[in-house]
């Protein structure tokens, strides 16, 4: 299928929502770790940010995790480095307090706070090729993440393989487990890290 703005390769509901996929962006459904963090999202706000009015979902991929807290009644902005993630993202997000914008991490944010940071990481550590894209792989981003985050929030939450936690040590974040989410592929781990006031 040839790649344009508007083609999907296929779609899917979660919580009642549809969401179109574009080729090239991270499908959640296919590698489980984005539905099954998504389904966690409300458990994690509630528990560790419960009076959080905004959040930051960075490299939104589709849009899930934006959308849900969205639907949780925060007022979200997303950001993605692909272009095609990103309009994917505004179209899944169309009618919901999704501001989507285009940029690398914290570009397109900078200057702003939030109460609530939201990540499902690239989870391979080199850098994007053809093949692989920033969707998947990335040298940098646990560090680059480790390194601004708290600049942007108070709270933030990852999703990550539990059996590959060990590299999410690269953010020198102190993330504690909160929960670990059995799927049929890589079992997810949900980590958070808290600057106490």
């Amino acid at each position: 299928m040839r790649e344009t703005g508007n083609v999907r390769s296929r779609k899917f509901i979660f919580d009642g929502h549809r969401f179109g996929m574009a080729r090239g962006v991270f499908d959640p459904v296919r590698h489980l770790s984005g539905i099954a963090f998504a389904d966690q999202l409300a458990d994690v706000v509630a528990h560790y940010a419960p009076s959080a009015r905004t959040a930051l979902d960075l490299g939104t991929g589709c849009g899930l995790l934006g959308a849900t807290l969205a639907r949780l009644g925060l007022k979200v902005v997303a950001t993605d480095i692909s272009e095609v993630a990103t309009r994917c993202a505004m179209q899944n997000c169309v009618e919901l307090d999704v501001d989507v914008r285009h940029g690398d991490m914290f570009a397109p944010v900078e200057g702003e706070t939030f109460d609530l940071v939201v990540v499902n990481p690239p989870y391979e550590r080199s850098d994007p090729t053809w093949r692989h894209s920033g969707a998947f792989t990335s040298s940098d981003f646990l560090e680059k993440l480790g390194a601004n985050v708290h600049e942007f929030a108070p709270t933030v939450v990852v999703g990550f393989p539990v059996d590959e936690a060990a590299v999410l040590g690269a953010t020198g974040l102190d993330l504690v487990a909160w929960r670990t989410v059995e799927t049929s592929g890589h079992d997810l781990g949900v980590f958070v890290s808290k600057l106490e006031p």
